[in-house]
């Protein structure tokens, strides 16, 4: 996968922290709402430190259009430890197999943040962010400043630390929706038999037979007059949701929905 090579989400992270602690520091209300974008920006830089240690497993054609909830979805899906803190440790092997002889040395501890952490807290820090709704009532709002203060804490450790570690054997196959390669961990596989593909978000069922893995999609793919497939995620299916061909760019609106009606077997019963 190919980065920008000016871009460090180290440096960033570390810049935006010092920054939200500096407005903090302030005791000016004034600040915290910039205070509130640093340590969105924070939470971001350090979930894009940890997709680089992926590589191959980030889709190269699309990686570079997502949002800050795509990368955070993006980071859980690809690995099931990926919100576990390891320290990692190493020591000379004589021979395969065979536990080495002398301590282990540490080489450094890779601080993982909460999936569902990450999206409430950037979430509400982006709630300070926003204008005053004009009708919500008489009730006063409380200050943001205890929770950024809190996030704060919360987010020291990983700023700390640029330590991240990723050692696992993947797992590729063709996606039947946008025809491109996914590249999965073996892992992940194992453990959840599930798979998706980061490029289209079609989800698979994956089966294991005589050691090898085959995958199943889920759910159909929504296929334009262009011939190209999109997947449209279930959550979304709904009138009123807008989305775009991956291939030819239309845009396409749902707009209603076919019911059909059974009797269930009590009813027959009762009728009869």
């Amino acid at each position: 996968m190919k980065t920008n090579s000016q871009a460090d989400p180290g440096t960033e992270k570390r810049r935006a922290y010092e920054a939200a602690a500096t407005l903090l520091a302030k005791e000016d209300d004034d600040s915290l709402r910039y205070a509130a974008l640093e340590l969105r920006r924070c939470i971001e830089a350090i979930v894009y430190e940890k997709l680089r240690v992926y590589g191959d497993l980030l889709p190269e054609g699309s990686v570079h259009q997502w949002q800050p909830p795509q990368a955070f979805d993006a980071l859980i899906a690809i690995e099931p430890d990926a919100e576990a803190t390891f320290a990692f440790a190493v020591a000379p092997q004589t021979e395969p197999g065979k536990m080495p002889e002398v301590p282990f040395k540490a080489i450094g501890v890779d601080q993982r943040p909460k999936g569902r952490w990450i999206k409430d807290t950037w979430h509400k820090l982006g709630s300070y962010l926003h204008a005053d709704w004009p009708f919500a009532g008489h009730k006063p709002k409380s200050s943001p400043r205890p929770f950024l203060e809190k996030t704060v804490k919360e987010l020291e450790p990983m700023v700390s630390s640029s330590f991240s570690a990723m050692m696992a054997m993947t797992i590729d196959f063709p996606c039947s929706s946008c025809g491109l390669t996914v590249k999965v961990m073996e892992k992940s596989v194992e453990s959840s038999r599930r798979a998706v593909c980061l490029t289209c978000g079609m989800p698979y069922r994956a089966e294991k037979t005589n050691g090898n893995f085959t995958f199943f999609e889920e759910v159909p793919p929504f296929t334009c007059d262009c011939g190209a497939a999109t997947f449209v995620p279930p959550k979304q299916l709904k009138v009123g949701y807008r989305f775009s061909c991956r291939s030819c760019k239309r845009t396409f609106e749902i707009v209603g929905a076919d019911w059909k009606y059974t009797p269930s077997d009590e009813e027959e019963r009762t009728e009869a």
